[in-house]
């Protein structure tokens, strides 16, 4: 099957294809098609629509569905092929998915194409559940429900030998990233000496200078074990909470997962979608608790390792900060709001929880 350009090429007859190649959906027959882009403003990488359908014969497929391909933006999509990360969330769909214990879509149909483009038809979970705002930021109730559920993900794959057999997972210091990283890093330096003072505290911008000449030596740090199945884009937008009041948490966007410290996710998580009253005395809890939830799984954390390893992880992930200024297509206003609040955040939770001190070593 051909791959789709972009949202409008989702006709009826292709995905009349799509559902034939299953044959949970076999004898479905599609009549029309709607599709809303859902990802103006919320999706970096990818270009995302929401399908709502109407068929002639249906049987159980789903009235709306998600579908997913890759972003349009030149900047963004060359990034996106260097660090292989769309075959990584196809891969990620076809294996990791079917038996998570994290909750995410239903993967009803998948393509990598030979020229790096890819397509995927997930589930639409907006029907039982409400997506986060990472403008507005998380509520503690929502950073204690998604440190759990990351927790039992974690603890799945803490130091699993399967881990080994993903081939498509990559460790932090990857040659990809080795290659690209640093760089888009150093890209930002400039804009933020020049456009965000003021905006964000000036003991953050001395750090992000220090770091400057030294980032490949906190990737090295960063990539360090334990090692489990990492989310690695833990931000709001990507996080789907109940509808029912039940403290069920459901995670999409997979593009960027890894092989690394479940730390990290949550760092990102605190980091960049918790406000700032709300991150910076609660920063130390949060680790605790997931301390606390890997422990009910049968892993054991050293409280001391995990707060050196979350300053790490925060310092790493000014990276994103940085390729928000300096590099990406943020798209639409919203995705401005959104790149501003993660900036903000994310220097300030710097400074918040003395991660400098990760450079003093």
């Amino acid at each position: 099957m051909v791959i789709p350009l972009n949202l409008s090429e989702i006709t009826p007859d292709w995905l009349q294809q799509a559902f034939r190649s299953s044959d949970e959906f076999a004898d479905v027959e599609v009549e029309d098609i709607t599709c809303e882009n859902i990802g103006e403003g919320t999706g970096i990488f990818g270009e995302i629509g929401l399908l709502s359908l109407s068929y002639s014969s249906q049987g159980e497929a789903p009235d709306s569905l998600v579908v997913k391909l890759p972003c349009v933006e030149p900047e963004n999509l060359a990034i996106a092929q260097a660090l292989g990360i769309y075959a990584r969330e196809v891969a990620f769909y076809r294996t990791v998915s079917v038996t998570s214990v994290l909750r995410v879509p239903k993967c009803f149909y998948s393509q990598m194409g030979e020229d790096g483009r890819f397509v995927l038809l997930i589930e639409d979970l907006s029907l039982d559940y409400t997506v986060g705002d990472q403008i507005e930021g998380a509520t503690h109730e929502q950073v204690l429900n998604a440190i759990d559920a990351l927790a039992q993900l974690h603890a799945d794959w803490w130091e699993n030998p399967e881990l080994e057999s993903l081939d498509w997972l990559p460790l932090p210091d990857d040659p990809a990233y080795m290659a690209a990283v640093p760089e888009i890093y150093r890209g930002g330096i400039p804009v933020l000496v020049n456009e965000w003072v003021g905006k964000i505290p000036d003991e953050s911008i001395k750090i992000a200078q220090a770091l400057e000449p030294r980032f490949e030596e906190l990737m090295f740090k960063f990539a360090g074990g334990p090692h489990t199945l990492s989310h690695a884009d833990t931000r709001l937008d990507n996080l789907f909470f109940s509808k029912t009041g039940s403290s069920e948490v459901a995670f999409i966007d997979f593009q960027l997962c890894l092989r690394a410290r479940g730390i990290n996710d949550i760092a990102y998580l605190v980091g960049n979608s918790v406000p700032q009253e709300i991150a910076s005395t609660n920063w130390e809890s949060y680790i605790q608790h997931w301390i606390n939830a890997l422990k009910t799984h049968g892993v054991e954390y050293d409280f001391d390792d995990a707060v050196d390893h979350y300053r790490q992880a925060v310092l790493y992930y000014t990276v994103g900060a940085m390729s928000l200024i300096a590099s990406f297509d943020t798209g639409n206003e919203r995705g401005a709001a959104m790149a501003e609040a993660y900036v903000t955040r994310i220097f300030t939770h710097v400074v918040d929880i003395g991660a400098g001190v990760v450079l003093e070593g």
